[in-house]
């Protein structure tokens, strides 16, 4: 059947009569891509199989484990399909302690199901790649004008004259897991899907370790909807954490240019805005570059620059601290987080207001100036920034 390319449902099918137990062949996010259930089996399934995957094999490659259906658990014998490139998962439910007289069945499925969704990859890839070089000449502004960026996106079924904005999205992993490609596959296939069902429109690719989505602005709207914009990255936020065992991925986004021959602008502030976020240790968070005020202007400054500028202004809140057992620092910036609310920073704080003014005025006579100024309060903010991307 593999050979004959008559595609995986015939594969799942007949693996489905030999083995007389339910079968269904998942992607790398467990979205279904094929199944059987055998006449009068009230199995119900959606379009992605509700399971965690199992850490650990039962013998070889094969896995077992439980999914929820309703109200009860159905066993299940897994075993990935591929053997260098990882292509998917090939189930067998409603398999128990009897799983080792089904090995052989499921492991000729999954050769055959390998073949079939590696000629699937080729195909996908090779249009994949094509997508992303042409996206890459126009955010490295490698086109000779605006009109053959228009002409190249018509070829691509693209309105380039509409305009859009630059959206730059990353998973939000731990450092041991920076190298972990299957979960970046997996990610990456799964934002894919959503997005070709929730927003069509998007123009979509990806460059190592982060998405790049342009995103057009409607006609008639002027300037950028934000909360729709953000409305879209919750619902992905959702898909993500859902998927990926309750993960997050950060996001940047560019100002908004009317001329996609200036989206190459977009695209660097797209990534300065997720790299700033970055360094404000902001899991799971979207940061608009127009938003970020003083922080864009001191990013590009050397390390040097930026630790004397936080020892001139909050140097000395530190020292104090340090030397009285005082958290006049954590007073502060509670106090700026909370914009200048007294009774809130209090709240915050777990500590009466008379007691977070008194610790307030000492902050005043330890810097010398009035907290009062709007002056001091966005430098002493944006210091307090600085601290938190030095590592402080």
């Amino acid at each position: 059947m593999a050979a004959a390319g008559k595609g995986l449902v015939p594969i799942v099918r007949l693996l489905a009569d030999v083995s007389g137990r339910p079968a269904v062949v998942c992607d790398l996010t467990l979205r279904i891509l094929a199944s059987q259930v055998l006449p009068g089996n009230t199995i119900e399934l959606g379009d992605y199989l509700p399971v965690e995957l199992p850490r650990k094999a039962v013998e070889e490659a094969f896995y077992r484990g439980h999914l929820q259906e309703a109200r009860r658990e159905i066993p299940f014998l897994m075993l990935p399909i591929g053997e260098v490139t990882l292509y998917g998962y090939l189930f067998l439910l409603e398999v128990g302690e009897d799983w080792y007289h089904y090995r052989e069945p499921l492991k000729a499925a999954a050769l055959a199901a390998m073949i079939e969704m590696s000629r699937a990859r080729i195909t996908q890839e090779t249009e994949r790649r094509y997508r992303n070089e042409f996206i890459y000449d126009i955010l490295y502004n490698n086109l000779p004008n605006r009109e053959a960026m228009v002409n190249r996106g018509h070829l691509w079924g693209w309105d380039l004259t509409r305009p859009h904005l630059v959206m730059v999205v990353s998973l939000d992993l731990e450092e041991q897991m920076q190298g972990d490609e299957t979960l970046w596959e997996r990610w990456r296939q799964l934002m894919q899907h959503h997005l070709m069902h929730r927003a069509p429109e998007i123009i979509f690719a990806d460059r190592s370790d982060h998405l790049i989505l342009l995103l057009p602005v409607p006609t008639g709207e002027k300037g950028v909807n934000k909360s729709k914009i953000s409305a879209l990255v919750k619902f992905l936020q959702k898909a993500t954490a859902a998927h990926l065992e309750g993960r997050t991925f950060s996001a940047g986004t560019g100002r908004f240019y009317e001329n996609v021959a200036d989206l190459y602008r977009a695209y660097q502030e797209a990534k300065v805005a997720l790299e700033i976020s970055r360094l404000l240790r902001r899991r799971g968070a979207l940061t608009f570059f127009d938003e970020l005020g003083a922080l864009r202007l001191i990013f590009n400054n050397g390390e040097q620059e930026l630790e004397d500028y936080y020892e001139e202004t909050l140097g000395v809140i530190q020292k104090y601290d340090a030397e009285h057992n005082t958290a006049l620092m954590e007073t502060l910036a509670t106090y700026l987080y909370a914009s200048g609310d007294y009774n809130r920073a209090a709240e915050n704080m777990y500590i009466h207001v008379n007691t977070l003014r008194y610790r307030l005025k000492k902050i005043e006579e330890l810097l010398g100036q009035d907290l009062r100024r709007i002056d001091v309060l966005v430098n002493l903010y944006t210091a307090l920034q600085v601290k938190i991307m030095l590592g402080k």
